[in-house]
């Protein structure tokens, strides 16, 4: 318990001094998955959402039109403090804002009828025990849709990915397979409705490496392994190199869709 604590400090003192680097994040502001996690919670507009570990705000802003209410719950302060700015300045009405651990939630049961978690769970210690909290303050019939980095399947791809990226940011646990999200999310009683197939994201390197304020010295020595990584591994995460230097590669995320 007091390792995960310390992580969680270490996670909240990171994305507190990056937080407006969030907000005004392309890959999180921007992308398919957004509307496609709308469509696929069915909404019918009397719902009340809960957008966990909402960062910058954007999956709050994207459910806010369709819903009743969307309660953004966010671990860091400053993050939370962020996307409360930004989305008020859209002229929002019906989100609020609290601080939440996402893995120890301050909601009652059966709170919510649907409950959202995007680009945010490769972080969370235990991710066993978000699933475990998702859902208790589901209501019954509610649904969780998850939008995450996902590693492959295969463990040498798995082991490659997880390794830049926890290289890139201290504060990444881990990202899991789809199967082992399918087994978390059915262990918990909920029941995987839909899995949208595998996309890929863009991450240019030097945007990728900044957002998160990677020191310069770590972000050259990241570079320089990603140039020499066997062809295998270029190709899968469309690492592409030029003159010596890393322009860009590609991470993948996925959907899963559950109901309790």
């Amino acid at each position: 318990m007091a390792e995960y604590d310390e992580v969680k400090r270490g996670i909240s003192a990171r994305f507190g001094a990056a937080a407006g680097n969030y907000v005004s994040s392309a890959v999180h502001a921007q992308g398919d998955d957004l509307p496609r996690m709308v469509e696929l919670a069915r909404l019918e507009g009397s719902e009340r959402v809960l957008d966990v570990a909402t960062g910058g705000g954007h999956t709050a802003l994207a459910f806010a039109p369709h819903v009743k209410e969307v309660v953004a719950s966010d671990l860091t302060p400053d993050m939370l403090a962020a996307a409360q700015t930004f989305i008020q300045s859209r002229g929002v009405e019906n989100v609020r804002f609290e601080l939440a651990d996402a893995e120890n939630m301050p909601f009652g049961d059966d709170s919510f009828d649907v409950v959202t978690c995007r680009i945010a769970a490769h972080h969370f210690p235990n991710p066993g025990n978000f699933v475990a909290e998702v859902a208790r303050v589901l209501k019954p019939g509610g649904r969780f849709l998850l939008d995450d980095n996902i590693a492959p399947e295969n463990p040498e791809l798995d082991d490659f990915m997880n390794r830049y990226e926890k290289w890139r940011d201290p504060g990444h646990v881990r990202a899991h397979r789809v199967s082992k999200w399918r087994a978390m999310i059915e262990g918990s009683g909920m029941t995987v409705e839909h899995v949208e197939p595998p996309g890929r994201k863009p991450y240019p390197f030097v945007e990728w490496t900044s957002r998160i304020g990677m020191p310069e010295d770590d972000r050259d020595e990241l570079e320089a392994w990603l140039a020499c990584a066997p062809q295998e591994f270029k190709d899968y995460f469309e690492i592409v190199v030029e003159d010596g230097r890393v322009i860009s590669l590609t991470g993948l995320y996925a959907i899963l869709v559950a109901r309790r």
